[in-house]
């Protein structure tokens, strides 16, 4: 029996992996690296900040101490949210409400650090939605492992198998299923030439999955 909803957050509720990705091509240019967005879109996107920096230190025979180049990222980030538009992505905000109002616990678990996603989401006017929020900070592994998924699970105090998670990008879709749960997929412009082999359904947006949802479960 569904009994709750776990979002990821960013590309799925709110318009950002263009800033991620643009974040890492930041902070790489002064270690003279240019960072393709085939490359990115194809290894990258979707996972924990920690892995990325280790398989681009890996990749490009950088030296440099770990956590030095995912800080550099992480406050520019922080400094981009702060000033930048943010933009929610359709149906995000109704998407959430309609699940709550249908009495499903909805929480959300993201690779991000705690910070940046409650300055994320009170950007765009979804702070409070969620019973749960689970950042990579609460989590020795990051996606594509399970651990922010499972965790979530335990503080919606439900079991994984009674949890539909949303993803847009196939690490995200990896971590999800790792977990036992049940995982839609929504890809956008930094994931939809990853493989989605592994999620349940895919979807062209938030409102078809959410449809999908409604006839389903009988909401």
């Amino acid at each position: 029996m569904l009994k709750g909803i776990i979002f990821d957050i960013d590309g799925v509720l709110i318009d950002t992996e263009g800033f991620q990705y643009q974040g890492w091509v930041e902070v790489l240019s002064p270690q003279g690296v240019s960072l393709d967005k085939e490359d990115y879109i194809k290894n990258y996107a979707g996972k924990t900040a920690s892995f990325i920096e280790q398989e681009l230190i890996e990749q490009f025979g950088l030296n440099l101490k770990t956590g030095e180049l995912s800080q550099k990222k992480e406050e520019l980030l922080m400094e981009w949210f702060k000033t930048k538009q943010l933009k929610l992505l359709p149906y995000a905000k109704e998407a959430i409400q309609f699940l709550r109002e249908a009495n499903l616990k909805v929480g959300a678990s993201s690779g991000a650090p705690r910070p940046e996603i409650l300055l994320k989401l009170k950007r765009v006017g979804l702070e409070g939605l969620f019973e749960s929020i689970i950042s990579r900070d609460d989590v020795k592994r990051g996606k594509p492992y399970p651990d922010v998924y499972l965790l979530g699970a335990e503080k919606l105090a439900i079991q994984p198998n009674e949890i539909i998670t949303i993803e847009d990008t196939q690490y995200g879709v990896e971590s999800a299923k790792s977990a036992g749960m049940v995982c839609l997929a929504i890809p956008q412009e930094f994931s939809a030439q990853q493989n989605f082999s592994q999620a349940d359904r895919v979807f062209k947006d938030l409102k078809e999955a959410v449809d999908w949802i409604k006839k389903e479960h009988s909401l």
